[in-house]
């Protein structure tokens, strides 16, 4: 059987050109990104991404990460430069992913970046993103077109300021307009339209902390309110009154730390992932030991998706892929681990879902998980109570460290008034958002799935380990 080589990876990696794709990440949602976007942002060796892709996406790839974040007057990155970290990397045989906010097409300087690869004869591909007007639209319930009220619609910017544009269409939508919404309602007006024309301006659509500000055309040019960037205007007899009480503004916001997304369904709630993992400072020596002689742990088991990630990043580095557990039994003990095992075209031998490690255990011990040498991947604050359940029930447990266990440094605040929720899932989690939030609002609800992380929570933020009776 012979396999067909895409022309562009025929060529060793030393003398050949690489290749680029130009990927649309949608306007904020991770979600709202495209299944071809993720396959080729999972196979690409190099991710030039913008400061409207979120780090929930991002963080999702393993590919080398470069920032190239552009916003107002905090330019990371100028056009030139990024034009040539593309080309540079392309030049080395990698495959690039240029990762832009919304559709590289529609405001997004796409047509450039192509310019300079056809001009260094790069090959290149585009896939299409949702763009913000759409996902502002869909996320507020604002129709841009409707039968007999809007059979066109136009979309435009903000700038430059004085040569704003004002198309002839029923709907207008106008993109980056935090620094120049009353030159782009003067505008407007201008060009003839009434002052009861219904106007929405749409902060961070689609993300968990989205906002609308609604009202006519006449009442937003005497409004002095501050609009932060990323930002659209919308204008058009579609905008209807309903819009602040859309799907998306009823769904309750639950920050979660740790690996517990999935016990929150998504019809109900809108799930913001508080960043407290990094895969780093492991035990490498002792890492390399156990895998060794893996043989002699028949039985490995996964907690979280963490440590299964962790584990195959370190299997692979030993020159290692999933045949070389052949022999040994694989055990998960919640949904993530084993989705994540899934990917690695894993099927675990034993499952148990549970939250708790008290409860995991419970549930070892009723299929009868004992006298079994066991390898335990855990974090650097691993609590002790599995593994010495697990050694009671005469099992030989070796915990091993694959990642460690704190306070990521965050590219994004989350804010926290727009959070109804917080779901705190151990007591190192707890720790990890003190050192990020040193208090948290008296509006938020917080929660937790045992005594011991409850307690750690009313010690750090409320200065009492015993719950009000």
């Amino acid at each position: 059987m012979t396999t067909a080589v895409p022309s562009h990876e025929k060529a060793p990696a030393a003398h050949r050109k690489g290749y680029v794709y130009i990927i649309g990440a949608g306007p904020g949602d991770p979600e709202l990104l495209t299944l071809k976007g993720e396959r080729v942002l999972r196979e690409a060796d190099v991710i030039l991404y913008d400061d409207l892709v979120s780090s929930e996406m991002i963080e999702r790839f393993n590919g080398l990460k470069i920032y190239t974040g552009k916003r107002k007057d905090s330019h990371h990155f100028e056009q030139d430069e990024i034009n040539e970290e593309i080309v540079r990397h392309a030049l080395q045989g990698k495959k690039v992913a240029r990762l832009k906010g919304g559709d590289p097409f529609v405001f997004g300087r796409g047509g450039e970046e192509i310019e300079v690869l056809r001009k260094n004869s790069i090959g290149y591909e585009i896939i299409p993103g949702i763009t913000a007007a759409h996902g502002a639209s869909a996320y507020s319930e604002i129709p841009l077109t409707m039968r007999k009220i809007s059979s066109s619609v136009a979309f435009c910017t903000g700038h430059p300021i004085n040569k704003i544009q004002v198309p002839d269409a029923d709907t207008l939508v106008y993109y980056m307009v935090a620094s120049s919404v009353h030159d782009v309602l003067d505008a407007v007006v201008n060009k003839g339209w009434k002052d009861n024309t219904r106007v929405a301006i749409v902060q961070n659509a689609t993300r968990y902390n989205q906002k609308i500000f609604t009202g006519t055309l006449g009442e937003l040019r005497k409004r002095e309110k501050a609009v932060y960037s990323p930002a659209l205007l919308i204008l058009g007899a579609n905008i209807n009154q309903f819009i602040n009480d859309n799907w998306y503004a009823k769904k309750k916001k639950v920050l979660v730390t740790g690996d517990n997304e999935m016990i929150y369904n998504s019809e109900e709630y809108i799930v913001v992932p508080f960043p407290c993992h990094r895969v780093e400072g492991a035990d490498m020596e002792k890492v390399n030991q156990c895998l060794k002689i893996i043989g002699d742990y028949p039985v490995i088991l996964f907690t979280n998706r963490f440590t299964v990630t962790s584990f195959f990043r370190y299997l692979h580095e030993y020159g290692k892929d999933v045949r070389y557990l052949a022999k040994n039994k694989i055990y998960t003990s919640s949904h993530a681990a084993h989705a994540e095992l899934l990917k690695y075209g894993v099927i675990e031998d034993m499952h148990v879902e549970a939250e708790r490690s008290e409860d995991i255990l419970s549930m070892l011990r009723e299929k009868g998980v004992e006298h079994e040498s066991i390898l335990l991947p855990c974090s650097n604050s691993n609590d002790d109570y599995l593994a010495n359940g697990l050694i009671s029930l005469n099992n030989r447990v070796t915990p091993l460290s694959v990642y460690y266990q704190g306070a990521k440094e965050q590219g994004e605040t989350i804010d926290l008034d727009f959070i109804d929720e917080i779901y705190f899932s151990s007591p190192a989690c707890v720790r990890n958002f003190k050192s990020c939030y040193p208090t948290i609002p008296e509006t938020i609800e917080v929660t937790t799935p045992d005594q011991k992380t409850e307690a750690e929570y009313r010690t750090l933020f409320i200065g009492n380990a015993s719950p009000q009776l």
